[in-house]
């Protein structure tokens, strides 16, 4: 027991002198001791605080957090470094916990999550307050339920939390949006923006009113209502530098053909750094159309470089897979070099037949990706008519260009994807997208004899935006049906 004593003094003793040892061993390899000790913890807590973890697992985040600050002391004051070891792994584990926990959050109280980051997209912290404490205060029971596995209350708890967020978005778009729009609209009509720029100014009170009704009419679908209040905003803002272009016009005396002059130089300058003549003895409108055509090219040819890249890279790692076993492998040499040959006479057959489905399909029909082996043909001219999932005769014409696709793949599968917007409520848009995917899979097996084994039809309603549903372009394009082709194994 005396020896054991005399030990343990020895080993307190020794401890300070080896946090100094460490110290000066960091200075001469020009390493931060502390730096080094800290540095798992360090990288932990990083990637919990970038995904909020301290909002969505803060029991586990809170307990990494007093650990890792115990353990600064604990260096600053120079205790025990066995110690202080201990407290530095016990917070890399417990962020790291915390940062899994917020992952299991995002699976589980996916639509509250949503509701939330919605509700921060028009500012509701600055709008209502207390409103968003509320909010903010269930979900913090429901992650805290959810911490505790206690699944049920944690989506009783998100629930309320979810309504509470969409209750608080909308208040805060009326505070946010419409009252200042309002504001503006009631302003114009008093000053010359009534008379100088009326129909932009009419266009944001429609907007209003729209928003407004839809307000009324379903409450809980946000999407559409908070585009609409930013778009009237918009457009209030736009009536008034409407006004003052026109009045600065005014007062400087310019001529109509001065003011159409004007109007042609941004387009002018686009065009010359896409390297277009342009030329507007026609108007404006051949000129950007051929700007738009020349964008789309070249998204077509990123495209296709991506592609390019992604066989690049296959290449080279069956070169490197090859080279690393070269040496092991003699007998076997010749067989790895008719393998990467036939790689290679694959990707080529592969390309050929791509760039025929390719140019099958001009611009405004359909543009037409690669992904390793698989064609997506994301069909945005095959439109429906609103909320309903019937083809109309005008499109057959594309289908059949679908089926001469289908024929360069001989015994594909084929994946029919629907998509929508963000307008609309998730249930609904799911059902949707549904239909009119189940609609063009009936349609071409009619037409193109296909067994039903090989395609299938999908969903997935507005879960996969290909862009801003914050824009009409962008909506349009998320609005659409993807035709995945799947090429037979050679």
């Amino acid at each position: 027991m005396k020896q054991k004593g005399i030990i343990h003094s020895v080993a307190s003793i020794l401890r300070p002198v080896l946090l100094i040892f460490l110290f000066v061993s960091g200075v001469s390899t020009g390493q931060d001791p502390k730096t080094e000790l800290f540095k798992d913890a360090d990288q932990a807590m990083k990637r919990a605080r970038e995904v909020e973890a301290h909002i969505f697992s803060p029991d586990a985040f809170a307990t990494a957090e007093k650990s890792y600050e115990k353990a600064q002391d604990g260096f600053r004051r120079g205790r025990n470094l066995e110690d202080i070891e201990r407290d530095v792994r016990m917070a890399a584990v417990y962020f790291l916990r915390a940062a899994e926990n917020t992952r299991l959050a995002h699976e589980e109280l996916k639509n509250c999550i949503r509701a939330r980051t919605d509700a921060m997209k028009v500012d509701a912290p600055a709008f209502r307050l207390d409103a968003w404490k509320n909010a903010e205060s269930e979900l913090n029971r429901a992650v805290r339920n959810l911490e505790q596995n206690d699944r049920n209350g944690a989506q009783n708890r998100a629930r309320r939390a979810e309504r509470a967020y969409r209750e608080v978005e909308l208040e805060s778009i009326k505070a946010g949006f419409l009252d200042e729009t309002r504001a503006m609209i009631e302003e114009g009509k008093k000053t010359d923006v009534r008379k100088k720029a009326p129909a932009t100014l009419a266009k944001s009170e429609e907007l209003v009113a729209q928003s407004e009704n839809l307000l009324i009419e379903n409450r809980y679908d946000t999407d559409q209502v908070r585009e609409l209040a930013r778009q009237a905003n918009y457009e209030a803002k736009h009536a008034v530098f409407l006004t003052l272009k026109i009045k600065e016009i005014e007062d400087t005396k310019a001529s109509l053909e001065q003011v159409l002059l004007e109007s042609e130089e941004p387009l002018q300058k686009i065009a010359d750094r896409l390297d277009i003549p342009a030329r507007f003895n026609q108007g404006v409108k051949p000129v950007l159309d051929e700007i738009l055509h020349r964008v789309w090219v070249q998204q077509q040819t990123i495209a296709a470089l991506k592609q390019d890249v992604a066989d690049r890279e296959a290449r080279i790692a069956a070169l490197s897979a090859e080279i690393s076993g070269m040496q092991s492998r003699l007998g076997e040499l010749k067989d790895k070099e008719e393998t990467l040959s036939g790689l290679i006479a694959q990707q080529r057959l592969q390309r050929e037949k791509y760039e025929r489905v390719e140019k099958l399909f001009n611009e405004d029909e359909a543009q037409v990706l690669r992904t390793g082996d698989q064609v997506i043909i994301r069909l945005y001219g095959l439109s429906f008519p609103v909320g309903r999932a019937i083809i109309e005769p005008a499109h057959y014409a594309l289908l059949s260009k679908v089926q001469d696709a289908f024929r360069e793949y001989p015994g594909c599968g084929i994946t029919i994807e629907g998509h929508t917007d963000s307008y609309g409520t998730d249930e609904a848009n799911q059902i949707l997208s549904t239909e009119r995917a189940e609609s063009v899979k009936q349609y071409l097996l009619a037409a193109a004899g296909m067994e039903p084994s090989q395609v299938l039809a999908i969903g997935y309603g507005e879960s996969r935006p290909i862009a801003s549903n914050e824009t009409h372009e962008g909506r349009r394009r998320n609005r659409r049906i993807d035709i995945v082709i799947h090429p037979r194994s050679p």
